[in-house]
């Protein structure tokens, strides 16, 4: 009671309070911190275990969150304990902090002196009133480790379904393997495998010691290593268990129709698969997607069950499959489908095509089944816009083991998913242009348009094959190399690649051979009226496209906008790739409309000195506007196919349009000009970046 009347007189005397008077809530300041709590404790960022010692390979921190009731400072107390070998009682060590807050948390680091084995610790607080209670007093228990630096024995890897080290080639590609991983280390808590190149992966058994089993699949052809570590739980990793895989080519599909049969055909051939006998609202004979190796497709009216019917089951929802199609739809106002596989009173066991939001917004959709088999509950994945008359590609990917679905459009992944497709899924037949409803009894989704090419493989098709299937090579409309000039009379132009239409020069524009960007010339303008302008319609700039060009600002350039490219309508310019000044910036503007009200949408990229190749370019199935300087994309944004009109004019080289009266002169040399109807690819764009020619692009 000295101590507490001594420390109630000192409070009083030196906060001016009268003896005797009532005091201050923090003059009674006379309680011991609290007891650490185990939630609070930690051994090296591990939760405190009271009952299995946690295995570390190292000398551990610990760590706990002390506290005081009246919130002050306090300091920390930790004990470890250990036993010796042959010692009669416990060794321990205390190991003291200094002082922090109350609420703070408190480490130390236990010493390389306390040998390996099982070591037990506690904690306390301290602060100006005294020690508080040791976090293992009530029966809390200590914490608990054990020093474990033994490596544990490599595993053993085993498959009954792939030989390992083999010398035949495997198909594996898009397909999954199992391969089993045990050790005879009875503290393996976990298995790091590597295969092909991939991502390191943990898989965990229910228990230690325990074999536990994965699914892998490679990533490429060619030779593809599996690599296996054994991991304790003190961290302790085992040497790596190698296998050598000799992975094949991949499959080819399990069906496929190709819908280029002959106009009076009555039916559609499958190779390989069974052909698919059509309603009367299927017509064949229609031309296939430019751009591809197609030379045909069949149109469906759209009417109530058409489509094509192939007694066929191509796919099992509930494994790996990859179904595509070209699409072509005319009616973007309801869902429609492209290819089903479904039967009698059973719902589909996958649905590919167009669907519309409770907004009427359409997309393309990749459906799949859900819930209890039969229910006909559907996950569906959305994505990518459909456009009336436009082609596009359609691929659907159902991956099981990871539990996703993914839509890809033009070879694009747009949309991914979770999908848990049940076991035991009735499976029916394959349907061109429909499919039944829910209920298994009624046609629904008839389409109206155009179809090509529809194939299904019993494998996961790679992201590079999907590119490649959904690939159009588009068709050139133009390419000015500006290496010469032709004079008619009052007329000069420089000629296209086949010499079949030109751009002319108007003002002061002229060849310039003495230092050309590429090749053997450039078109040099002054900024002072000069431009050139075609003498054709380039693009349909309502329909996918892409527009090229080099250029070369003077280093006299003037402080004001100037012009490269544009292509306009009566009033508006459906696209302007100008120079803008106030801040050296290339710009690309984009239109909604043919009118000089109209909203635009604006990508921007910098400007530096010297020579740059820029392109421009319109998705229409992306619904995305897209600007590359020197060969990289550097923006793009959305703009709806809504916003798109067409430009009928002819296009603008070194000016804009201006509601038609021509303004914003490019003061700056000009080469490589190229339109395309559809769209390069980001690789085939970086290739016209690369110095020199391109007349084969």
């Amino acid at each position: 009671m000295r101590t507490l009347a001594f420390r109630v007189l000192t409070v009083a005397l030196t906060t001016g309070v009268a003896v005797g008077a009532p005091l201050p809530a923090f003059a009674l300041s006379t309680h011991t911190p609290d007891r650490p709590p185990l939630d609070r404790l930690t051994t090296e960022y591990r939760p405190c275990d009271v009952v299995t010692p946690t295995a570390m390979r190292f000398s551990p921190t610990l760590r706990a969150v002390l506290s005081d009731p009246d919130g002050d400072p306090v300091s920390g107390r930790f004990e470890v304990s250990w036993n010796a070998p042959g010692a009669t009682s416990p060794s321990s060590l205390t190991l003291d902090t200094t002082a922090k807050p109350s609420g703070s948390q408190f480490s130390v680091t236990v010493p390389g002196t306390v040998p390996d084995g099982p070591v037990s610790w506690r904690v306390r607080a301290e602060d100006a009133d005294g020690y508080g209670p040791w976090s293992d007093e009530q029966g809390q228990g200590r914490c608990l480790y054990a020093m474990d630096t033994q490596v544990p024995a490599a595993p053993q890897v085993s498959s009954s379904d792939v030989p390992l080290d083999g010398d035949e080639w495997l198909d594996m590609m898009g397909r999954y393997r199992t391969v089993t991983f045990s050790s005879t280390s009875p503290d393996a808590t976990s298995y790091r495998y590597t295969f092909g190149g991939g991502p390191l992966l943990t898989a965990r058994p229910d228990h230690p010691g325990e074999p536990v089993t994965v699914r892998i699949t490679p990533r490429s052809t060619g030779v593809s290593v599996l690599e296996v570590q054994t991991a304790d739980g003190a961290g302790n990793v085992s040497d790596p268990t190698l296998h050598w895989l000799r992975i094949g080519s991949p499959a080819g599909p399990v069906a496929r129709w190709k819908l280029d049969d002959p106009a009076d055909s009555t039916s559609a051939e499958a190779a390989p698969g069974v052909p698919a006998t059509a309603s009367s609202g299927v017509v064949f004979g229609s031309e296939g997607p430019s751009g591809t190796p197609l030379t045909g497709a069949a149109s469906f009216a759209g009417t109530y069950g058409d489509g094509l019917r192939s007694e066929a089951t191509a796919a099992d929802p509930a494994t790996t499959f990859t179904v595509s199609a070209w699409v072509r739809p005319e009616d973007v106002g309801r869902g429609m489908t492209a290819v089903s596989q479904t039967g009698f009173l059973a719902p589909s066991d996958f649905a590919l095509g167009t669907t519309v939001d409770d907004d009427g917004k359409p997309s393309f959709a990749f459906s799949l089944p859900s819930g209890p088999a039969g229910s006909g509950d559907v996950d569906r994945i959305t994505g990518g816009t459909p456009v009336p008359g436009e082609w596009s590609h359609l691929t659907g990917v159902q991956d099981p083991v990871a539990g996703t679905a993914r839509l890809y459009v033009d070879g694009a992944l747009v949309a991914s998913g979770d999908t848990a497709v049940p076991d035991g899924q009735p499976l029916g037949h394959v349907q061109i242009g429909r499919e039944l409803e829910s209920d298994g009894t009624h046609w629904t989704g008839a389409w109206q348009g155009d179809l090509a090419d529809v194939t299904v493989w019993d494998r996961l098709v790679g992201s590079d094959e999907i590119a490649a299937l959904g690939h159009r090579t588009p068709q050139r409309t133009g390419y000015w190399a500006m290496d010469t000039v032709r004079t008619d009379g009052p007329t000069t132009d420089t000629p296209d690649a086949g010499g079949r239409q030109s751009l002319i020069l108007d003002g002061d524009a002229h060849l310039d051979t003495t230092d050309p960007l590429t090749g053997a010339g450039s078109i040099s303008l002054d900024g002072d009226g000069d431009h050139l302008d075609s003498d054709s319609h380039q693009i349909d700039t309502d329909r996918s496209y892409t527009v090229t060009a080099q250029v070369r600002i003077h280093p006299s350039t003037p402080d004001r906008d100037m012009a490269l490219l544009a292509q306009g309508g009566d009033q508006a310019d459906a696209f302007t790739l100008r120079y803008r000044a106030a801040d050296a910036a290339w710009e690309a503007v984009f239109a909604h409309a043919d009118s000089a009200e109209a909203e635009t949408t604006r990508l921007t990229a910098l400007c530096f000195d010297g020579m740059h190749s820029l392109a421009v370019q319109y998705d229409s199935t992306a619904a995305q506007v897209r600007l590359f300087l020197d060969g990289y994309l550097v923006d793009s944004a959305p703009y709806a196919a809504e916003d798109a009109w067409n430009a009928y004019r002819s296009l603008q080289v070194g000016r804009d349009g201006d509601g038609q009266g021509g303004a914003h002169y490019l003061d700056g040399d000009v080469d490589e000009v190229r339109t395309y109807a559809g769209l390069l690819s980001e690789a085939e764009i970086y290739e016209l970046s690369v110095p020199g020619e391109h007349p084969d692009l």
